[in-house]
């Protein structure tokens, strides 16, 4: 079996969904003894996240990865069909909901995963407003819903953008990470296409992401 402790090199962060923000926060901190701090805003989505550093295993540090806590900003009305991004509205508690990484090369990993038949849905351009103001833009492969129940990673391109891992984040310790599907063939295949050839993928009978989180206050496992 594939090392576990091995930890994608182009992961950009991980994201957690929940069903109340400064509930799901408060939960995380009571887990792993670290409080996320305001990302912000998602304009005309519904969302909001907060943010907290992380620091995999075995990698030198001011590594460009980080934990994302999405969840309903209660100051947005919903949108109209009530579905929120990465499908934050199916959220039951902490849910380990998908992942992100960073190939140098967006484009020619968006083209490839075309070449392959690998359906990352589409190209799409955001933006928000950072707690502090600042704008932030970046480019990104979008489905819905999230293929492979969000065990397959959507690229993402900062561009000209200070990453948000930049900033100065409380931060966990990401122990392990991997991918369960009942396809490991298949799945590896397409993660190498995507840009993540050496993420760590284990048969299962279903499609499911794995991750063990340590803070001061303790380990949390999904």
């Amino acid at each position: 079996m594939d090392d576990l402790n091995s930890i994608p090199s182009n992961l950009d962060h991980l994201i957690i969904t929940v069903p109340e923000l400064e509930a799901g926060i408060a939960e995380f901190e009571r887990l792993t003894g670290v409080r996320a701090v305001a990302g912000g805003r998602h304009p005309g989505r519904g969302t909001a996240n907060f943010l907290v550093g992380l620091a995999p295993a075995g990698w030198s540090t001011g590594a460009h990865t980080y934990l994302e806590i999405l969840g309903p900003d209660p100051q947005q009305e919903a949108p109209a069909d009530g579905t929120l991004p990465l499908d934050a509205h199916l959220a039951q508690g902490l849910t380990l909901q998908t992942w992100a990484i960073h190939p140098p090369a967006f484009l020619a990993k968006v083209a490839g995963a075309n070449t392959e038949g690998v359906d990352f849905g589409e190209v799409r351009d955001m933006s928000r407003e950072t707690a502090d103001g600042d704008l932030l833009e970046w480019r990104l492969t979008s489905k819905q819903p999230l293929p492979h129940q969000g065990t397959q990673p959507f690229l993402i391109d900062w561009g000209e953008s200070t990453h948000p891992a930049e900033a100065a984040l409380p931060s966990v310790e990401l122990l392990e990470f991997s991918v369960e599907s009942p396809d490991a063939e298949a799945t590896r295949a397409a993660l190498a296409v995507l840009g993540a050839p050496d993420a760590v993928v284990v048969d299962g009978p279903d499609y499911r992401l794995h991750a063990r989180l340590r803070g001061p206050g303790g380990v949390l496992e999904f």
